[in-house]
């Protein structure tokens, strides 16, 4: 009995080894099966294997400035304003005669203490400082500006007898007043008798800022309730005279004054009685004054504020006004932002920045 119960024992515990090891090789059937064996344990990288800097750089770089001038080209492509001289000769097919600086300073009476007040005894005031910019400041770059205009008139005036030059522009507030002031006071500072006269009867700002209390004017004048002596204006320091606008009502009908006979008569007598007449028109576009004064006018200067003024604006007055267009001395780019023109024409931000210039003494 105990040898085959110790039989019995032996033959069980076999059976139990072969059954575990069975059960193990059936496992490991359903293991993956390597021959990888681990040699040494992994360490600290000594940098970093991703992303890759110089490379991602490089990508970030191209691909910002493709993006860049896309963006560029595209705002360029939307900008329809006038940015270069270039730009209005290619549209416009007229010459641009002058790229007048932005005026940022105020009034100074520092700079106007030589000017007589407006006392009422017909005196042009100190509030002309800004209009007198080329007497107080004749070595600045609008100076040199406004002289460009008055040789572009002069050359032109040697090939026809234009005494009356006519400034106006597209839209109100582009400067068209302001250029008007500076060439006639630049004109008689060099010794010419020049007259200045405020031709917008819709909107006589330079009369406003110059000549505060006139009474009499150029209306008065053409329909013989004054003399042209007792309406006229003068600047003592530059010799320049003034012929004001009085406009106590609004007129409707400004197009038949500057078109009648009297008027056509009153400018027959002026241009023999000085060298340069200088004439403030209003602007084309809100009302058809300008489109009359043919007759009155032998040239004209057309003002257009730099990078406000659109092109298709500029085209379609001038295309209405044939008259003007035909009779042009050039265009003036007026209130420009020098270190923003630099970008558009490198050429001519180097003229106004370049350190050679200041050897003339030319400053802002």
């Amino acid at each position: 009995m105990r040898e085959l119960e110790s039989s019995s024992q032996t033959y069980r515990t076999l059976y139990n080894n072969f059954l575990q090891r069975y059960t193990e090789s059936v496992q490991q059937q359903s293991f993956p099966i390597t021959e990888a064996r681990v040699i040494t344990a992994a360490s600290a990288p000594l940098f970093k294997s991703s992303p890759k800097p110089t490379l991602t750089l490089l990508l970030s770089g191209f691909i910002g400035l493709a993006l860049g001038l896309g963006i560029g080209r595209l705002r360029d492509l939307s900008d329809r304003t006038f940015r270069t001289g270039d730009q209005v000769e290619a549209v416009l097919n007229v010459n641009c005669i002058g790229i007048l600086p932005e005026l940022n300073r105020a009034v100074n009476p520092s700079q106007s203490a030589d000017r007589p007040v407006d006392s009422g005894d017909r005196v042009l005031s100190q509030q002309a400082a800004l209009y007198a910019e080329v007497i107080s400041a004749p070595f600045s770059r609008y100076t040199e500006g406004i002289r460009a205009i008055k040789v572009a008139a002069d050359l032109n005036m040697m090939q026809n007898p234009n005494r009356v030059v006519g400034i106006t522009s597209t839209l109100p507030n582009e400067g068209k007043s302001t250029v008007a002031g500076s060439l006639a006071q630049l004109m008689a500072q060099a010794g010419a008798k020049v007259l200045l006269i405020d031709a917008d009867l819709r909107n006589p700002s330079l009369t406003r800022r110059i000549a505060t209390s006139a009474k009499l004017g150029l209306i008065e004048v053409v329909q013989g309730r004054a003399s042209f002596d007792d309406a006229k204006w003068h600047d003592p320091v530059t010799g320049l005279d003034l012929l004001p606008a009085v406009v106590n009502t609004r007129f409707a009908h400004t197009n038949e004054i500057l078109a009648s006979e009297a008027m056509r008569e009153f400018f027959s007598k002026i241009k023999s009685a000085y060298d340069y007449v200088i004439v403030d028109l209003s602007p084309l576009t809100p009302v058809i004054d300008v489109r009359i004064t043919e007759p009155l006018i032998d040239s004209y200067v057309y003002v257009v504020e730099w990078g406000q003024t659109r092109i298709d604006a500029v085209e379609h007055a001038l295309s209405d006004a044939k008259n003007v267009y035909d009779n042009l001395v050039g265009v003036v780019l007026n209130k420009a932002n020098i270190s923003t023109l630099s970008r558009y024409e490198a050429y001519k931000g180097s003229y106004y920045y370049n350190p050679y210039y200041s050897r003339y003494r030319y400053g802002e």
